[in-house]
Parts: C-alpha cells; sequence; structure tokens
C-alpha cells in the first residue's frame, strides 16, 4: 500500500480578515492635522483651552512672518495665505458673516511683541469683538 500524506497548509482566511479589520479600524480612528505642516512654537500657559466657536478665524504667524488665516466652518477649513496690508480687509469680509466675532492668534514665540500688536489691532479695527491669543499648555 502506498500511502501519500496530504500537504498541510494552515487556512489564512481568519487572519487576512482580522488583518482587513485592523486596517479599516485605523483608517477610521487616525485624525488628520491641517496644521502639521506650519511649524509655530506657541508660547506656554497656564489657561491652554479656548471654548470652541462654531465659526473660528486664526491667524498664523510663523517664525519667519508669514500669515495666514485659518477659517474654520463647522465641519471644513480652509488655509490662505496673505500680506500684511490686506489683513484687515480680509478679515472685515470673514467677520461680516459670523455670529461669534472671535479672533485667535496663534504667534509663533520667536516674532516681535510689536508685530502681534500690530497684527491685534488690524483684528480689532476690522469689526472683532473679542481676540485669543492662542498658547500651549507647560
Amino acid at each position: 500500500m502506498n500511502y501519500q500524506r496530504k500537504q498541510l497548509t494552515p487556512d489564512l482566511t481568519p487572519l487576512i480578515d482580522v488583518v482587513f479589520l485592523l486596517l479599516i479600524f485605523f483608517m477610521v480612528a487616525t485624525t488628520f492635522d491641517d496644521m502639521k505642516g506650519m511649524k509655530i512654537d506657541l508660547p506656554k500657559s497656564e489657561v491652554s483651552e479656548i471654548t470652541e466657536a462654531v465659526d473660528k478665524i486664526s491667524i498664523l504667524v510663523t517664525s519667519n512672518g508669514e500669515l495666514k488665516i485659518k477659517i474654520d466652518r463647522q465641519k471644513e477649513s480652509s488655509i490662505v495665505d496673505i500680506r500684511k496690508d490686506e489683513l484687515q480687509e480680509k478679515i472685515k469680509n470673514i467677520i461680516v458673516l459670523m455670529e461669534n466675532k472671535r479672533v485667535a492668534i496663534l504667534a509663533d514665540r520667536g516674532i516681535d511683541y510689536g508685530d502681534v500688536v500690530d497684527i491685534m489691532s488690524d483684528i480689532k479695527l476690522a469689526g472683532a469683538q473679542a481676540i485669543d491669543i492662542e498658547t500651549k499648555g507647560k
């Protein structure tokens, strides 16, 4: 009698199912931060939490003095490069459409204090009711 041994191969279907479930879980659980490309070293503060508004305008000031406006509207946001001389007019046009007329400033800690004061002045003249200066916790 000539018996041939059958080659036993493990069933990989359950393993593949688990791998795909893990892949789907990590794809869904991952958050995307649209501000990761900009290096802004925020100053430290004891109070670092600001109540989130439905509509929010953030002025981003990078370490080399570039200005960007981040406009958050419900589930979408956009970041636009802007020059210093058009900041006030741009904010004025956006702030008219907002219920909460708050503007946040995210300025790199290496920026001159005078530059931040100039930006705050432009924001106030554009009609903002409140200006938030965002910091990171200690």
